[in-house]
């Protein structure tokens, strides 16, 4: 049987550095909040209010729903997407509640979540899903993903 040789300072430095960049996690959290709350922005203008207008009045009310809430603990962030608008889930989902998972699904596939999510909704297309919440979620796990894999290595430098 052989054994593994392990440095244990060197595992300990690793585990520090991991620890040191968790303290970067509430500026991130805040940068988060405030950038998911501009992709639902630019999402409901993309789905909704840049669109072809149709026979209904557009009032920004839903716009006016959108909130984005970042929170960090010491090892992780929860970022919440919402709408308390009584009709936000026949916005996300279209008139015919497409699957929730497949509309993920595709809002991931997107190679730049940056921009937002779209599935050709319109004023004369309403019953379409204007995946506005969906596109802003996957945008904020890949914020966090990519702002925390930055903090990383610098902060494992830190250590060593």
């Amino acid at each position: 049987m052989s054994g593994i040789d392990v440095d244990d300072r060197a595992l300990r430095a690793l585990f520090q550095g991991v620890l040191d960049a968790c303290d970067e996690l509430p500026a991130i959290a805040a940068r988060v909040e405030a950038e998911t709350l501009g992709h639902l922005i630019l999402g409901a203008q993309a789905n909704i209010y840049n669109t072809t207008p149709g026979t209904y009045e557009r009032t920004e009310d839903y716009l006016r729903s959108l909130d984005a809430k970042a929170r960090a603990t010491r090892t992780g962030i929860r970022v919440t997407v919402s709408s308390d608008s009584p009709y936000a889930s026949l916005i996300e989902y279209g008139r015919d509640g497409v699957d929730p998972a497949q509309l993920q699904a595709q809002a991931e596939a997107q190679a730049d979540p940056s921009q937002p999510f779209t599935v050709g909704r319109s004023g004369h297309a309403w019953w379409l899903p204007g995946p506005v919440i969906t596109g802003a979620q996957v945008f904020a796990a890949r914020l966090m993903q990519d702002l925390f894999s930055k903090q990383l290595p610098l902060a494992l430098r830190r250590r060593s």
